[in-house]
């Protein structure tokens, strides 16, 4: 009996040592890729934002950003969007994703009145594999996946392989593996998402996530971190509304 205890007291302390490791990683500074490696640099300081530590800003309305309009959700045409800066392992990321952004469907969403832009924002090398492959994956199904990924934050975020998760959730939205394979050698996605990334940091003093800017011709407001959808709310009826 006392071998079985020790045994399972030597499993625990293993685990947190573990989580305690990973989520240190996730709080590193961060990196750049060179021919197919990342590397931490001390560039960033992007972590998780704390889900009680949300604040917002006003931007200039005519401030020059870059960042592609590939809404995930969402009319077009609609006057508001939200550019949601995300890392694909941070929890308060899934929250807003998972549970936040099914309640802005029906007043907003399915109304025409607000879309959503998924802006990638890794923090660490899973966040960044999970971000590539969002990119190559049809855009017709990438909503799809990205639930996925969010959903299953638990199977893959601290997995010793997490390539073996992502291949099931690509694979389950029409990518194979051959494709899998060279779409995590792809250097050209894998700038794009750093340049972005940066970006945001320089122009959005972004340096956590989730953070969210909502944009419209009248009003640019972000938001750092997920409290509540309240505060969110009232960004896109500010944005929505007609500025004197």
């Amino acid at each position: 009996m006392e071998k079985w205890v020790n045994r399972i007291s030597f499993l625990i302390t293993a685990c947190l040592v573990y989580v305690v490791a990973a989520y240190g990683y996730l709080s590193m500074k961060g990196f750049e890729y060179h021919d197919g490696t990342f590397t931490l640099v001390s560039k960033a300081n992007a972590t998780e934002t704390e889900d009680t530590s949300s604040s917002e800003t006003l931007l200039d309305k005519n401030a020059a950003l870059n960042f592609k309009k590939d809404i995930i959700a969402g009319s077009l045409d609609a006057p508001v969007t939200i550019y949601e800066f995300s890392s694909m392992g941070c929890t308060h990321c899934a929250d807003f994703h998972l549970n936040g952004l099914p309640k802005l469907k029906k007043e907003f969403l399915d109304k025409g009145l607000v879309n959503i832009v998924l802006v990638h924002f890794p923090l660490e090398k899973r966040s960044m594999q999970a971000a590539m492959l969002a990119e190559c994956i049809e855009p017709l199904r990438k909503p799809s996946f990205v639930n996925l990924v969010f959903s299953r934050q638990h199977e893959w975020v601290l997995s010793p392989d997490p390539t073996k998760y992502f291949l099931k959730y690509a694979s389950q939205n029409g990518l194979n593996e051959s494709d899998f394979k060279k779409c995590l050698k792809n250097d050209d996605i894998a700038k794009e998402l750093l340049a972005n990334r940066q970006e945001a940091i320089d122009k959005l003093k972004i340096e956590g996530t989730p953070a969210f800017l909502i944009s419209s011709e009248n009003r640019n407001e972000i938001i750092y971190g997920f409290s509540n959808i309240e505060k969110i709310k009232e960004a896109i009826h500010k944005a929505g509304s007609k500025q004197e």
